[in-house]
């Protein structure tokens, strides 16, 4: 308050106006958050009363929340995990799980840039759960929320999930916590690559890609980072959050599930082909819609019922992609046959109702979801080229039956065929599958790996 007074008196001649109101001004905030001002060299006072509040610029941060659950034991390690958001989608769900794994013999700090329906189950955990929305697009935000982190916490190292968190790793750096980052994303995806992946690439003191595959394509944009810092890991197997008991909730939403993949009336069809994720380009949703339409002139009109889980269809609101899904449905004689339904914490009922999965991404790198539905043993497909799904295929020894040429809709879709009309063959994949994926996939493993690569860094500082 001493330096408010000092800058107010200093200002309050030229104003006349009294200190009370005043008393929520903070100079330091103003600066930071107003550079122009900054720059300018003026009374951050004097130019917020005859310029800022007219213009209804920011003169605070907002507040510093935390939800903490239990006292942190301080024989523990403290780790800080950042999250960009919390839906209900692949990264957010893999922060939860590597949470949900070292809150058993660590003090856990989720730091998550952005809302959504994962929130009130972060903080249920045993963890500190810190909501700074504010600072998923702005670097001054971000630099503030991890101050006050760093403050209240003694941090002894960090892990920052997605590209989409990329604003965290220099801030983490001046606060000198050192930092491990994930990165999922292609780098093609983004139209400025190298600014979105360098800072990911170079400032942590480690870098895990989830596949070879977004690896390779990431260094085609960025060039000076240090390989022997680059590790290729793939991430375990995510349990879906929410209630791990019974409930009715529980229940209406299974029954839900299966009156749409299942229903329960004469002439239902009798194969159900899955899909999964946000509704957008990049999934390949109209690519979905393009087999579903060969699949069913191969197996026959009626045999078929194709149902993709993901948020994001909103043909009355989003005229940029959904509005066209409704339209090739319609055109594409698909009414009858294709259901799109909005996410779940239940989709683990559809993965035991469904007879195969269609990954039909143009760009997918590791998707959780593809991950589940192999460990159901569920036949998956791909296209070539395409994902980190891929060499797991291969490995497996299934390349021939489940990976499609390149965007190659109509080999898919014979694949898918073949599968769909063969129970034996399907039983092949399962039992290839179940001897792979348990052990590529292990989530426990993998947490153990990343924390190996960034804690020595810690215990030297």
């Amino acid at each position: 308050m001493k330096t408010f007074k000092n800058l107010f008196q200093k200002s309050s001649k030229k104003i006349g106006q009294r200190i009370e109101d005043f008393k929520d001004f903070d100079p330091e905030a103003y600066l930071k958050l107003n550079p122009d001002v900054r720059e300018a060299g003026v009374d951050p006072l004097l130019h917020y009363i005859n310029h800022g509040r007219s213009e209804k610029r920011t003169f605070r941060f907002p507040p510093f929340e935390c939800f903490e659950n239990k006292a942190f034991d301080p024989a523990r390690d403290t780790v800080l995990l950042v999250t960009h958001e919390c839906s209900l989608t692949g990264a957010p769900v893999l922060v939860y799980n590597i949470a949900e794994v070292l809150s058993r013999s660590r003090n856990v700090v989720v730091l998550s840039l952005g809302p959504g329906m994962l929130e009130p189950l972060f903080k249920e955990l045993d963890i500190a759960y810190v909501p700074a929305h504010h600072a998923r697009f702005s670097s001054v935000h971000t630099e503030y929320v991890v101050e006050k982190i760093a403050k209240r916490f003694k941090v002894d190292f960090a892990i920052v999930n997605s590209i989409e968190s990329q604003l965290v790793v220099e801030p983490l750096k001046r606060t000198g916590i050192p930092s491990v980052s994930l990165i999922h994303e292609f780098a093609s995806c983004y139209p400025d690559p190298p600014a979105r992946f360098k800072a990911m690439m170079t400032v942590p003191q480690q870098v895990v890609f989830s596949s070879e595959i977004t690896y390779k394509d990431a260094v085609r944009f960025v060039d000076e980072f240090e390989p022997e810092k680059i590790h290729i890991l793939p991430q375990g197997r995510s349990s879906i959050p929410g209630k791990r008991v019974k409930d009715e909730s529980t229940e209406k939403e299974q029954q839900r599930l299966r009156s749409i993949l299942r229903p329960d009336t004469e002439g239902a069809r009798k194969y159900v082909v899955l899909g999964a994720g946000s509704v957008n380009f990049r999934k390949g949703v109209d690519l979905f819609l393009q087999c579903a339409r060969q699949i069913l002139s191969k197996v026959g009109e009626d045999q078929c019922r194709f149902v993709w889980i993901g948020q994001g269809y909103e043909p009355r609101k989003d005229a940029a992609y959904s509005v066209y899904l409704e339209d090739q449905i319609m055109r594409a004689g698909l009414t009858e046959a294709v259901e799109i339904i909005d996410e779940t914490t239940e989709i683990e009922t559809a993965y035991e109702l469904s007879d195969l999965f269609l990954l039909s991404s143009r760009l997918d790198p590791l998707p959780n979801v593809a991950i589940d539905a192999m460990s159901f043993s569920k036949p998956l497909l791909c296209f070539d080229k395409t994902t980190g799904i891929v060499s797991f295929l291969e490995g497996a020894g299934l390349k021939e039956l489940c990976i499609a040429a390149y965007l190659d809709v109509e080999d898919m879709a014979d694949k898918a065929s073949r599968l769909l009309l063969s129970a034996d063959l399907r039983a092949q994949v399962a039992s290839q599958l179940s001897a792979h994926v348990a052990d590529s996939f292990d989530m426990e493993r993998y947490v153990d790996e990343i924390v190996a690569l960034v804690k020595p860094v810690a215990q030297m500082n």
